[in-house]
């Protein structure tokens, strides 16, 4: 077997582009869109292939494949992950590798800190609010491992919470209830109004010392609530507003740190979409169930600030129950995630999926599992300058189903616009590059929950497409999908009356289709 390692979650433009090669092959081929770009022999367990153009690239050698991109900035196309276990001692090459793996080429530290309102600590090794041990010193190495592995380390602050032991220095600044009660999170952390003056130089001050951990920037956390609240003089605090001023504040202080902020559940995402950070950053809860309703989601968010990549937090339960009802419901997570422009954060560690909100208790993955978890993480990267092209528009009520017969889908299931249980899910997104049609699988399925166990999909075969001829040669259409085809591959038409008809290849889950008029 041949396994294919960038050696790196993101290269930079000038880099010298690698691979490692373990297995051994004879011959290593880069692709881009499904065109040959270089083959070369590997030296010593690397392929190497020079400084190449911004750009996803796919790899494959024996059969076998991996994906890398090179971006002049790795936020423009973020691949969020996690990591939260610091004990004494730790070694970080596990983390590394799956960085490597999964292209993740930013990095959450989730809770490294000592206190939320005071993060870094007075001894090297110390026990954080939830008792958890951390040692600074497998802090820093982690973070280096992750900065050597192409990816940006980000250390988790939250924006407005002290302890049992810092809320009697901030009881004047905090955010409390009507009858006078204070906002927690849960009965360990209260809530500071994050637009107080001591607090914001306060907060500022401990982020930029944090930065000598190491860290490229911080992942800001809010907790969904309260987001109308009044301060013990009875001065009410519209936490839509404190919380742009918070990043912009943050963003000034800090001008080298990149800064991802959390809009838990969606809020206040209009307010802080255009504020100066680096993504667009969601976590997920109901009443957003449904897996279309993930994809409005992101359609909103990039409606609201086109030029910043979306990222998802989307925690997945079925793991806890089982790896396989796991598996199936994360293939058509990403592939709605993904196909919709956006990415996830639900992959870190070594080998984990987050299945709560507190990273600590994810799951683990089987081989199965994180193997089908590369694949789809390989299909994004290799084809992300079509998948998130910032010109790209949902175009699926204007070109298919319904009343229009120009771009038709025939299959041997149920074909619909919106995600439907029983269906084969049809969308059309018009790119600067062509017209992409995503077509993902839930004719196995008996609801169209993203959060819930979902049933292992079986090939579906007997797809094909029609298009109505509009110019005198047929249109260029290739296909791809993440398991079986997951190189671009051009597929013949065949003449029907004043139709094209093209037929698709079975596929898992997760099928595209990339359309291409001959205009000369």
């Amino acid at each position: 077997m041949t396994v294919l390692l960038p050696t790196k979650a993101t290269f930079a433009p000038g880099e010298d582009v690698r691979v490692e090669v373990r297995g051994g092959a004879a011959t290593v081929t880069l692709t881009q869109l499904g065109e040959v770009v270089a083959t070369v022999e590997p030296v010593a367990g690397l392929a190497s292939f020079g400084a190449l153009s911004e750009g996803g690239y796919g790899v494959e050698a024996d059969g076998f494949h991996s994906a890398l991109d090179v971006l002049a900035d790795p936020l423009s196309r973020p691949r969020y992950g996690f990591v939260s276990h610091y004990e004494p001692g730790r070694d970080p090459a596990g983390v590394a590798e799956n960085v490597r793996r999964l292209h993740l080429n930013a990095v959450q530290f989730y809770d490294w800190m000592y206190r939320h309102a005071d993060l870094i600590p007075p001894a090297d090794t110390f026990a954080d609010a939830l008792g958890q041990e951390v040692s600074l010193d497998s802090v820093r190495r982690l973070a280096a491992a992750i900065r050597d592995a192409g990816s940006l380390p980000m250390g988790y602050a939250a924006v407005y919470a002290a302890g049992k032991d810092e809320w009697p220095t901030w009881e004047d600044a905090g955010l409390y209830h009507p009858d006078g009660s204070p906002w927690m999170l849960g009965d360990f952390l209260w809530n500071v109004d994050p637009s107080d003056e001591r607090w914001l130089e306060h907060f500022s001050g401990d982020l930029r010392k944090a930065l000598e951990v190491g860290f490229a920037g911080f992942h800001l956390d809010q907790y969904g609530a309260p987001k109308l609240a009044l301060r013990r003089d009875g001065r009410a605090v519209d936490l839509s507003v404190a919380f742009p001023a918070l990043i912009e504040r943050l963003a000034r202080d800090l001008p080298d740190a990149r800064l991802i902020f959390n809009n838990v559940n969606d809020f206040p995402t209009e307010a802080t979409a255009s504020t100066s950070q680096d993504s667009i950053y969601i976590e997920v809860w109901s009443p957003t169930d449904r897996l279309g309703q993930l994809g409005a989601l992101i359609t909103k968010a990039r409606l609201l600030a086109p030029a910043k990549p979306v990222i998802l937090a989307v925690y997945l339960e079925p793991y806890a129950e089982s790896d396989d009802a796991g598996r199936a419901a994360e293939r058509l997570e990403l592939a709605t995630v993904f196909s919709h422009g956006a990415t996830a954060l639900v992959h870190g560690e070594e080998r984990a999926v987050l299945t709560e909100a507190y990273y600590v208790t994810h799951a683990e993955q089987s081989d199965e599992s994180l193997e089908a978890t590369r694949r789809f993480y390989d299909f994004a990267v290799r084809h992300g300058d079509l998948l998130f092209d910032p010109a790209a528009v949902d175009v699926t009520a204007g070109r298919v189903g319904g009343i229009h017969e120009e771009i038709v889908v025939d299959a041997p299931v149920a074909v619909g616009v919106e995600s439907a249980p029983g269906a084969l899910w049809l969308r059309a997104v018009q790119t600067s590059r062509g017209l992409l049609l995503h077509l993902i699988d839930l004719s196995q399925q008996t609801d169209d929950l993203w959060n819930a166990p979902k049933r292992r999909g079986r090939p579906l075969e007997g797809v094909r497409l029609r298009l109505q001829r509009a110019l005198r040669e047929p249109a260029t259409v290739s296909f791809a999908d993440p398991d079986d085809a997951p190189t671009l591959h051009a597929l013949a038409p065949s003449e029907d009356g004043g139709f094209d008809v093209y037929e698709l290849p079975p596929f898992r889950t997760w099928g595209m289709l990339w359309i291409r008029e001959v205009t000369s």
